[in-house]
């Protein structure tokens, strides 16, 4: 009875195992595919490694443009994030030192020692 057990665990171990024979080129997995769409900031931390591996696998078939794309869309899509988020940050940090600045010029103008 062990060893029947034994073997079902070995068999069912072997061929619950995913093959992913659609899949033609590295330059096809979903985690490419979810970098293009979506930026690389969107690929889970646990998948960078094998991100970074399906990338050189990419770009040593000779598809390097499409990773070179990849990146450069990315850098362009934080760009504009950052854009926007500088003009109001930078705003908000003027407008803070500027108050804290007249207030404490106040505070040394206003006081008359002794």
């Amino acid at each position: 009875m062990r060893i029947l057990l034994l073997v079902l665990f070995i068999f069912n171990f072997i061929y619950s195992q995913k093959n992913n024979l659609a899949q033609s080129t590295p330059c096809e997995h979903p985690l490419i595919l979810l970098a293009e769409e979506k930026g690389i900031k969107a690929i889970p931390i646990r998948d960078l490694i094998k991100f970074k591996k399906i990338v050189e696998d990419c770009e040593r078939l000779g598809d390097k443009e499409k990773i070179e794309r990849m990146i450069y869309n990315d850098w362009q899509r934080d760009y504009e994030k950052a854009k926007k988020m500088q003009s109001w940050s930078s705003t908000h940090a003027m407008c803070v030192f500027v108050s804290f600045a007249y207030y404490f010029v106040g505070q040394v103008i206003a006081t008359k020692p002794g």
